[in-house]
């Protein structure tokens, strides 16, 4: 069984949903790719920018010392999650973050080392995969039992332009664990138009 390093996934929120963030392993089990999810979590509403850096911080620096290793970092940076990267950068500028902003169908272009457009189809589509095969393995808890109620929120809609557009529509109901554990799934360059 192979192990890859552990990314942190973190979808940026404040007044109406929560920042959610999830810390996931990418492991070969015979030969299949499997996402064991080592943490999950939902910061409080409203809380501040510089706390949710001081979170994440936390949060990688724990990661460090369980495994050796600096997480790569990746962050929603569609809406408001610029200015939480920026202070991950100031706070340590060796941390490897990814800025990821989400964008239409399953395509996926590295704008540069630390930036990416990702189709939301795509990061659905890799959730559903390995959801259905079971390779994705949660922890017991509270969030863990959220984030599979997120999962049968979630929703697909095709508006009048024929594009698809992703996520947890109907009032009351979020989708930021199942963003944050997408943001865990490998990114890779190889092939990122696929």
């Amino acid at each position: 069984m192979g192990s890859l390093a552990a990314r942190i996934g973190v979808d940026i929120g404040q007044k109406h949903d929560p920042t959610a963030v999830c810390v996931s392993e990418a492991q070969s089990r015979d030969h299949q790719p499997h996402l064991v999810v080592r943490h999950l979590e939902r910061l409080p509403l409203g809380t501040p920018y510089p706390q949710v850096a001081d979170r994440i911080a936390d949060i990688a620096q724990r990661v460090v010392a369980r495994t050796g290793k600096a997480p790569t970092v990746c962050v929603d940076a569609t809406g408001v999650g610029q200015p939480v990267i920026d202070l991950l950068r100031e706070r340590n500028p060796r941390q490897p973050i990814v800025a990821v902003t989400f964008t239409h169908g399953r395509r996926c272009r590295w704008k540069s080392v630390d930036r990416v457009s990702l189709g939301k189809e795509r990061l659905v589509c890799q959730l559903q995969a390995l959801l259905r095969s079971g390779r994705l393995h949660l922890p017991a808890g509270p969030e863990s039992e959220a984030l599979s109620e997120e999962l049968l929120n979630y929703e697909i809609r095709v508006g009048r332009n024929a594009r698809a557009r992703f996520g947890a529509f109907r009032s009351g109901t979020h989708d930021d664990l199942v963003t944050a554990l997408g943001l865990t799934y490998p990114i890779t360059q190889a092939g990122s138009t696929g």
